[in-house]
């Protein structure tokens, strides 16, 4: 699995980081959350603020977690062939998914 601050570096290569945190924040905003993600956020910042989303939403209201995969389009696969870890580490995990999801739809978007 490729890591989020390679990803978030390949994405600002691509200079598609702002439409990435631009898409973050609406996916977050219909699955009825609270988004802290700012296009002035260094990669792990961005990297750290998601995954603190993610856990708090994951330990407080799973329901909402679910969603907000759902709202994102993260594969229901990649998400079962997880391992079995605790809830930091399935934030860490997830978080990528939802970052390579997130830059498959800004790409798309934004293809000339």
């Amino acid at each position: 699995m490729n890591s989020g601050s390679n990803l978030l570096d390949q994405i600002r290569k691509e200079k598609l980081y702002n439409a990435l945190v631009f898409q973050l924040n609406k996916d977050f905003e219909r699955a009825g959350l609270e988004a802290e993600f700012d296009a002035a956020f260094e990669n792990q910042q961005l990297l750290r603020n998601l995954q603190a989303a993610l856990y708090n939403v994951v330990v407080s209201d799973f329901e909402s977690y679910l969603t907000l995969l759902y709202a994102i389009d993260v594969s229901e696969a990649k998400i079962k062939a997880l391992p079995d870890c605790e809830v930091h580490q399935l934030a860490e995990f997830v978080s990528v998914l939802i970052l390579e999801r997130e830059f498959k739809k800004v790409q798309f978007k934004n293809r000339t």
